[in-house]
């Protein structure tokens, strides 16, 4: 695992470097996550649904993703909402415990890990995302509201903003084609290649972009935080797996994703909402460090393969 973390690590240090010596490298993390979102996360969606077969696993992985998420936003809740902290602060906890970072850590993550496997670890990373998402742009948005803006907003409005989502069209694209039987051009299996090769670096230098080196009075928030998202995480996650009859390679990747730290998603939904975004950045940083300790250790006891 040293080997397959020193490449990411370095990546996130020029990260965290870029934006330390020069705070306005925010704006350039924030046009390159709009670009990573627009451009090439659709590009590496519909790449790798294209090179995958719609069978069972297709549709097992979501469903083993979203069993994962309810049962960390079931204990995040029970733990969370009796602690005698803000409102704001309980929501924003309960976002963070509970989504991960699939695809800008996952899935170099993954790809390092498993470089014989690179079509088969995408394609549960690209699965694993699109179910975290949509649920913390619906269900996250919900419990955003509940503790934070308290706004009137409807389930049918926040599930439309998830619809929204370009990886999500790129997802529906590449169903049509292949449900269709329709054959993809070969210059537009080129450019999503191009484009679906970049993702995994870029994700990773955005992520050392992303740290603030600001500790909040809460920063003991991320213990319960990362007791829940690193290890209570990958541990359901490998029953489910078995629930769910996910072996191999795919069943080894499921359980990593689980164990990735808080999903940067939260972050941009606790701003929106006004939730503890303070305390959630510090968490997110504190969380993220843990993670490159406990991630290994997910590849050495969990991981049946």
């Amino acid at each position: 695992m040293t080997a397959v973390f020193a490449p990411l690590v370095f990546i996130v240090f020029i990260g965290a470097l870029l934006r330390l010596r020069n705070p306005q490298m925010e704006d350039v993390r924030r046009a390159m996550n709009r670009l990573v979102l627009v451009v090439f996360l659709p590009a590496l969606v519909f790449r790798t649904v294209m090179e995958t077969n719609l069978d069972r696993l297709f549709y097992e992985i979501p469903l083993a993703a979203a069993t994962g998420i309810v049962g960390c936003l079931l204990v995040s809740l029970m733990v969370f909402h009796f602690l005698p902290i803000p409102g704001r602060t309980k929501g924003a906890m309960v976002l963070g415990a509970s989504f991960g970072n699939v695809t800008y850590l996952g899935l170099p993550v993954l790809l390092e890990t498993f470089p014989n496997a690179s079509e088969q670890v995408s394609e549960v990373s690209v699965l694993f995302e699109v179910t975290k998402s949509s649920i913390n742009l619906t269900v996250g948005a919900m419990i955003a509201i509940h503790y934070g803006s308290r706004e009137a907003i409807t389930f049918r409005k926040t599930a439309f903003e998830a619809f929204k989502l370009p990886p999500i069209w790129g997802l529906f694209l590449a169903i049509l084609f292949k449900v269709n039987g329709i054959p993809c051009p070969a210059f537009l299996q080129e450019a999503t290649h191009i484009l679906a090769s970049a993702v995994s670096g870029l994700m990773v230098l955005s992520l050392g972009m992303a740290f603030h080196f600001r500790a909040s009075r809460l920063f003991w928030l991320v213990i319960p935080v990362s007791v829940i998202k690193l290890i209570l995480s990958p541990l359901l996650m490998g029953r489910v797996v078995s629930w769910y009859d996910i072996a191999g390679v795919y069943a080894d990747a499921a359980i990593l994703e689980a164990g990735m730290p808080s999903q940067l998603l939260s972050f941009v939904i606790s701003s929106r909402f006004e939730l503890d975004e303070e305390t959630l950045a510090t968490v997110i940083l504190l969380d993220t460090l843990l993670a490159f300790l406990s991630i290994p250790l997910i590849g050495k006891y969990l991981m049946p393969g």
